[in-house]
């Protein structure tokens, strides 16, 4: 889902723009009982995270290629092709 700037409350969307140092980067969306609903995160953060998602990947993509066995059946030998 995206949103237009114009879509955000001016208080919501300064909060985004001008994160204050001393609350952190994001900001947590909480019903009316405390539950976490919803995270906004600056747009740093959100790549930081797809950063390390992919490393770890392609740490796993890698670990699964070491693992490699070319005599294991193929994928038409199990199928009975």
């Amino acid at each position: 889902m995206k949103l237009k700037s114009t879509e955000l409350s001016t208080q919501i969307l300064d909060m985004i723009i001008n994160p204050d140092p001393l609350e952190g980067e994001d900001i947590i969306i909480e019903n009316e009982f405390g539950k976490t609903i919803g995270i906004i995160i600056q747009p740093e953060a959100y790549e930081f995270f797809l950063k390390k998602i992919e490393e770890k990947e392609n740490e796993i993509d890698s670990s699964l290629n070491e693992k490699y066995d070319p005599n294991s059946p193929s994928l038409e030998d199990l199928m009975g092709e």
